[in-house]
C-alpha cells in the first residue's frame, strides 16, 4: 500500500469517482465483493437494503454494475475472481442515483427522472422518445432491452429514497407527495415489468412502506439486518486492520511519544469510529468509512468527521420537540421490532408523529446503532450511539438546540476545559452554572429528574474528554467520572436534594477508592456534590473535596 497520507487515501472514501475509477487508477478499494458475490452469483432475484448516508452505498452499486457488464478486468485481484467460479457474464445494466436526481421542485424531479431513463436506454444502444411519463419510458425500455438482447434486464437503483427524504420539513410536505406519487407508479412498472428483469437491487436510507415496491413486490428481499450482510456497507474489524494497518504504523514511527503501544492507539480508532452494528442476529460491527477516511487525510487527529445531512440534522429537531434527552444516556433507549417494520416516514412532520417513529428514523440516519437484544424479549432491541464520534455530535447539536447561541458556547466549553484540566474548583463550578441558566424553562419537564443528569453528563461528552456516566463501582454508580489530564472529577448530582447529602455519598460508597492509583501519579481527585432545584431548573448547592 502506498503512503497513508497520499492522494490515494483521500480518494478511497472522499472522493465521488465511481469503482472503475478506484481499479483503473489503482486505488485503495476495501474490497467487498464476497458480498457481490452471494447476490449475483444465480444472477437473480430483487434485494433491498438499507444504510446511513455516506457509508459506501454507491461505490458498491457502481461495483455491482460493473460486475453485471461483465466487466472482469476490474475484479482483478479481488475476491469475487480469484475465489470463486463467477462467469462475468455480459448483462443489460439500468442503474439510477436519485441523489442525482433533482430534489429542489417537483418540476426538476421530474424532468431529471424522465432524462435519466433516455439516458440510460442511449448508453443502451436504444432511442426513446421523450414523450411520456418517467415510468411509461422504463417499461417501454424493459421490453426493448429483451427485444434486441434476448437477456432480461439487470436493475440497479441507490438512494432510491433521497427526493422524499430531502423534502420532510413540513414546508415541503406537497413537494414530497407529488414524488411519492411518481417513484410509486416508477417502482410498480418495475413489479408489473418483473417478466423482463433478472435481478434487482435497491439502496436507500430507510424503507418507504407506502410505496407500492414495498407493499406489491411480495418477492423482495430486504437484507438489512440480515446477519449475511452485516459488513456489506462500512469498515469490518479485520477490514480495517488488513488496509489500514501500514498508515497506523507509519502515524506511530513518526510519532512515537504520543501513544504508550500500538494497542491503545488502535483501541482508540476503535472507540471513536467503530460501533456501527446493522443485524440483531450478528456481532459484526462495522467503522464508518467517510470517518476513516478523513481521519486518515487528517494525519490520523481525532476529530467529529461525520457530516450531518438533512435528514440527520432533522433527528436532532425532533429530539429537541419531544424532549427525547433519553438518548443521550447509551443503552437506554428500546425500541420493539415492530417499530422498524411499520416505520413510516411520511409521519414525520405530521400530528401523528410517535417518540417511536423519532427513534426509528435516529436509527435510519445513523445516529443510533444495535447494542444488543435482551435475553428475555428477543423482539426489542437496545440502541445506543455506536461510537464517540456520533455521541459527541448528536449531543452538541441536540444541546445547542436547547441553548442556543454557538459564539456563547464555544467560549463557554473553552473556558470549562481550562477549568477541568486546570484543577480549578471554581471554575468549573461557574460554567456549570452558566451552563443550566442557559436552558429554556420546557428544556427539564417535571417528573423527568433523569434529564439533569443526562444534560450533566452532556457537557463532557461536548467537550470530548474520557468521561463515564453512572460508572459501576462494588459499592453503587457514580454519576459522572471525567479525566482531565493531572485531574480527576468525580460528580454525584442530587435533584432536590442537598449538596450534603450527594458528598457524603461519595464518601460512604467510597466512589474515591477505586482511582487511589491515580495519586501516585501525581493526580488530583476532585470530589463534587451539588444540588439542582426542579423550581428555578438552576444549580442549587455545589460543594467540593479534593485529595
Amino acid at each position: 500500500m502506498e503512503n497513508i497520507y497520499t492522494d490515494d487515501m483521500k480518494d478511497l472514501v472522499l472522493s465521488r469517482q465511481d469503482f472503475a475509477s478506484f481499479r483503473k487508477k489503482n486505488r485503495l478499494y476495501v474490497d467487498k465483493t464476497e458480498y457481490a458475490y452471494r447476490l449475483a452469483k444465480e444472477k437473480e432475484g430483487f434485494y433491498f437494503i438499507s444504510r446511513p448516508r455516506r457509508f459506501g452505498k454507491s461505490l458498491f452499486c457502481s461495483m455491482l454494475e460493473a460486475l453485471f457488464e461483465g466487466r472482469k478486468e476490474l475484479f482483478e485481484g479481488l475476491y469475487i475472481a480469484e475465489k470463486t467460479d463467477y462467469d462475468f457474464e455480459k448483462l443489460p445494466v439500468l442503474s439510477f442515483n436519485f441523489a442525482n436526481v433533482s430534489s429542489a421542485t417537483f418540476e426538476d424531479f421530474y424532468s431529471e427522472l424522465k432524462y435519466s431513463v433516455i439516458d440510460s436506454a442511449n448508453k443502451l444502444g436504444i432511442q426513446l422518445s421523450a414523450d411520456g411519463s418517467p415510468s411509461l419510458l422504463l417499461g417501454i425500455l424493459l421490453e426493448e432491452i429483451v427485444r434486441k438482447t434476448g437477456k432480461k434486464a439487470v436493475i440497479i437503483i441507490d438512494e432510491y429514497d433521497n427526493n422524499i427524504t430531502s423534502n420532510l420539513e413540513e414546508k415541503d410536505r406537497e413537494i414530497a407527495e407529488e414524488m411519492r406519487k411518481v417513484l410509486n407508479d416508477f417502482f410498480k412498472m418495475i413489479k408489473n415489468s418483473s417478466e423482463y428483469v433478472s435481478f434487482c437491487f435497491i439502496t436507500g436510507i430507510v424503507k418507504l412502506s407506502h410505496l407500492s415496491i414495498f407493499s406489491a413486490m411480495n418477492n423482495l428481499v430486504d437484507l438489512t439486518m440480515d446477519e449475511d450482510f452485516a459488513g456489506t456497507f462500512g469498515y469490518t474489524e479485520e477490514e480495517l486492520d488488513e488496509y489500514f494497518s501500514e498508515g497506523i504504523d507509519e502515524y506511530l514511527e513518526a510519532n512515537p511519544e504520543k501513544y504508550e503501544s500500538r494497542a491503545e492507539f488502535r483501541e482508540m480508532i476503535k472507540e471513536y469510529y467503530d460501533g456501527y452494528r446493522f443485524s440483531p442476529d450478528s456481532e459484526t460491527t462495522v467503522y464508518n468509512p467517510v470517518s476513516i477516511g478523513f481521519f486518515f487525510k487528517n494525519k490520523c487527529r481525532f476529530n467529529n468527521y461525520w457530516e450531518a445531512t438533512g435528514l440527520s440534522t432533522l433527528v436532532v429537531k425532533l429530539a429537541k420537540d419531544f424532549n427525547l434527552m433519553s438518548i443521550l444516556k447509551d443503552g437506554d433507549t428500546f425500541l420493539n421490532k415492530s417499530s422498524f417494520i411499520n416505520f413510516d416516514i411520511s409521519s414525520i412532520g405530521s400530528s401523528n408523529l410517535s417518540a417511536s417513529s423519532v427513534i426509528a428514523l435516529a436509527y435510519y440516519s445513523g445516529y443510533l446503532t444495535i447494542q444488543g437484544v435482551p435475553e428475555f424479549d428477543r423482539n426489542t432491541y437496545i440502541l445506543g450511539f455506536p461510537n464517540l464520534e456520533i455521541r459527541s455530535t448528536f449531543t452538541d447539536n441536540l444541546i445547542m438546540r436547547f441553548i442556543g447561541n454557538d459564539d456563547i458556547r464555544a467560549s463557554w466549553l473553552m473556558a470549562l476545559r481550562t477549568a477541568c484540566y486546570g484543577g480549578d474548583e471554581d471554575g468549573v463550578e461557574r460554567c456549570m452554572r452558566d451552563y443550566y441558566a442557559a436552558f429554556p424553562y420546557d428544556a427539564f419537564p417535571k417528573g423527568r429528574k433523569k434529564n439533569y443528569q443526562i444534560a450533566f453528563n452532556a457537557v463532557f461528552v461536548m467537550l470530548s474528554v474520557p468521561n463515564d456516566f453512572e460508572k459501576r463501582t462494588y459499592k453503587g454508580r457514580i454519576d459522572t467520572v471525567v479525566a482531565a489530564g493531572k485531574h480527576l472529577w468525580i460528580f454525584e448530582l442530587k435533584v432536590d436534594g442537598s449538596a450534603d447529602d450527594a458528598l457524603k455519598q461519595i464518601e460512604e460508597k467510597d466512589y474515591a477508592g477505586r482511582y487511589a492509583y491515580l495519586k501516585k501519579q501525581g493526580i488530583t481527585i476532585h470530589k463534587i456534590g451539588l444540588s439542582i432545584s426542579s423550581e428555578t431548573r438552576e444549580i442549587a448547592e455545589w460543594k467540593c473535596l479534593s485529595e
